[in-house]
């Protein structure tokens, strides 16, 4: 350590004084200011080293728990988002199944009404034809009845009336 005072302050004429020697002079600085930094500040940044491990392990076992809270919630959403698609099929599935038998009752009500329109009109039928026939009956027994009171009036004369009487009459034990 003397060898480096030594170099340091040089005597000049008997004193104090500066060397100028840059190369020995620089070494010495720099051996003077890595002591200083290793003695002084071995401490002072190994103070803040351990503070920053400190921060980013912290930061880290957050960021862990920050993912496993994510990988639940996603695992959750998922669980979610499975149900709902159960949920929706099902709900499609009964949809379909009602509209079908919705419409099998409406189609089955249709043939009731066309089965009961058939039966009524076949009603309505037989009730017409049956006013039509005892129409014509009438018409035809009218008719028969006109017709034999014109022949009786156009072949029924004195003569053949007095032969009909006395057939009658004869007929009848007299």
């Amino acid at each position: 350590m003397e060898t480096f005072f030594y170099l340091a302050t040089e005597e000049v004429s008997g004193g104090f004084g500066l060397n100028l020697n840059i190369l020995g002079t620089n070494l010495i600085n720099l051996v003077l200011i890595i002591t200083f930094l290793v003695i002084y500040g071995g401490k002072f940044l190994g103070n803040i080293l351990t503070e920053r491990r400190t921060k980013i392990e912290a930061e880290i076992k957050e960021a862990e728990a920050l993912e496993s809270k994510a990988a639940a919630a996603l695992a959750e959403g998922q669980k979610s988002f499975s149900q709902a698609q159960d949920r929706a099929a099902k709900i499609k599935a009964d949809a379909e199944v009602t509209a079908k038998r919705v419409s099998e009752e409406i189609l089955a009500q249709g043939d009731r009404e066309i089965e009961r329109m058939k039966a009524t009109a076949v009603q309505e039928l037989d009730s017409e034809r049956a006013k039509v026939v005892a129409e014509l009956k009438q018409t035809i027994a009218v008719l028969a009845l006109e017709k034999a009171e014109q022949e009786l009036k156009d072949t029924l004369n004195e003569e053949t009336q007095g032969k009909l009487i006395s057939n009658a009459i004869g007929q009848l034990g007299g």
